[in-house]
């Protein structure tokens, strides 16, 4: 039986880095009480790519809080001198830190923060009166304002939406069951980090001896991020401000441009691949018996099953052609989807199209969603609107940022300073100037 009657200042739906962050910026705040809704039993942060030895992308200090609080105890430093780590981590260096290592900071800050209710699945969000009334398989809640940030789902493409899910599967539950590949001809489709990591891993034999592997991209090549200083100034607060006022399409445009940014490979990870297909040469035994890399390649078609006939497409030239294959990786990224459970009040939301496949709730510079409601209940969207923020609204990079902004709306003062950051680039323009 549903329990009524819990009112709540603000319910953050979805224990992710974004909500996180809120909860813990929001800890030390009186006026407000805050509490996560989160389905699943536990804390798993990407629990089907927490690959051995896969590395972070971006500095640990790009934590729930220290870009607006250094002085938190919810820091990812506060986490290694908890955990007695510090001194090896500071010899060690902050440049390596294991997603693995990162997903444990996360759980860390979760049973810190004690206002995680794990296993409790919202159902819907509706209106009542002048609150909304979140309803979840156990009990409801009243409030006024809700946070949205339950992150994106798997990108598929449409040839693998209807395949066996066992031998057709996204690339975020590979370790999600046990996996057994001995002797098969596995694909992988898509040529970012996620695509190499695993392909490294199959390479390696992780799974078993492999009678072929092949790695498929649409990409010119197999590229490295592009973390060069002054790209990074794309994940600063004021360049996501320049971005949203930016028309539809110069955002699309940009962001095309900006792919390599954010889901190029690691050049560790790049060297370590190479090397691997080096010692192919030298030690055959040890490694699949055939391997092989596509790039500039479309898989556009599933033509029969046991085993699959995966039709390519050579970019360039225009050729066709089918790859045999017993399974197939998709490594195909991920898209930002409007949840079911904001049905009932999804008729008062304005929404957006994005790149992708991708539908996006419209939000304001403040990350409240544009609404046809009440006044006085606010909706706001967490790492969900990358067309309209830009390329970090997905990334870690200006979470603690993002929560802070938000915050501050919802208790109408300025509690943390979003200010800009200092850069070298400018994005803004304040008209003609002179150079005399």
């Amino acid at each position: 039986m549903l329990k009524h009657g819990n009112s709540v200042d603000v319910i953050a739906i979805g224990a992710g880095p974004a909500n996180l962050s809120l909860a813990a910026l929001a800890a030390p705040i009186p006026e407000i009480s805050l509490r996560i809704l989160e389905r699943s039993e536990t804390l798993r942060w990407h629990p089907g790519l927490l690959l051995d030895g896969a590395v972070m992308q971006t500095s640990p200090l790009k934590d729930l809080v220290t870009p607006a609080d250094p002085t938190s105890a919810y820091s990812f430093l506060a986490y290694l001198h908890d955990k007695r780590r510090i001194y090896q981590a500071i010899v060690r260096g902050l440049a390596c830190v294991s997603r693995s290592e990162f997903d444990d900071y996360l759980r860390w800050a979760a049973e810190k923060l004690a206002n995680v209710q794990f296993g409790e699945r919202v159902i819907a969000v509706e209106l009542r009166d002048e609150s909304f009334d979140v309803i979840t398989d156990r009990r409801n809640y009243q409030t006024s304002t809700a946070v949205l940030g339950v992150g994106r789902v798997p990108s598929i493409p449409d040839w693998g939406r209807n395949a066996p899910p066992n031998e057709v599967f996204h690339s975020s539950t590979l370790l999600v069951q046990r996996r057994e590949l001995s002797g098969k001809r596995v694909v992988v489709v898509g040529g970012g980090q996620s695509g190499a990591e695993i392909f490294l891993r199959l390479l390696r034999g992780a799974y078993g001896p492999l009678e072929a592997l092949t790695w498929v991209t649409r990409r010119a090549n197999i590229f490295a991020l592009e973390d060069s200083p002054f790209v990074n100034e794309w994940f600063f607060p004021q360049y996501g401000g320049w971005f949203f006022e930016q028309s539809e399409s110069t955002r699309k445009q940009i962001l095309e441009r900006q792919s390599l940014a954010s889901d190029g490979v690691n050049s560790a990870t790049l060297r370590t691949i190479y090397s691997a297909l080096y010692d192919r040469e030298v030690h055959r035994e040890s490694y699949p018996a055939h391997v092989e890399i596509r790039v500039d390649t479309t898989a556009d078609e599933l033509r029969s099953v046991c085993p699959f006939r995966l039709g390519l497409r050579q970019q360039t030239t225009g050729i066709c052609s089918e790859h045999v294959a017993d399974i197939i990786v998709l490594a195909t990224g991920y898209r930002t989807e409007i949840p079911s459970f904001l049905e009932p009040i999804a008729s008062r939301l304005a929404v957006v199209s994005a790149p992708g496949g991708s539908r996006e709730i419209v939000v304001e510079e403040d990350f409240s969603a544009r609404f046809d409601g009440p006044e006085r209940c606010r909706l706001y969207i967490q790492n969900g609107a990358r067309f309209q923020h830009g390329i970090a609204d997905t990334n870690l990079s200006l979470v603690p940022w993002r929560a802070s902004t938000v915050l501050n709306s919802i208790i109408g003062r300025v509690a943390y300073d979003c200010g800009p950051a200092t850069g070298v680039v400018k994005w803004t323009s304040t008209g003609v100037e002179s150079s005399r």
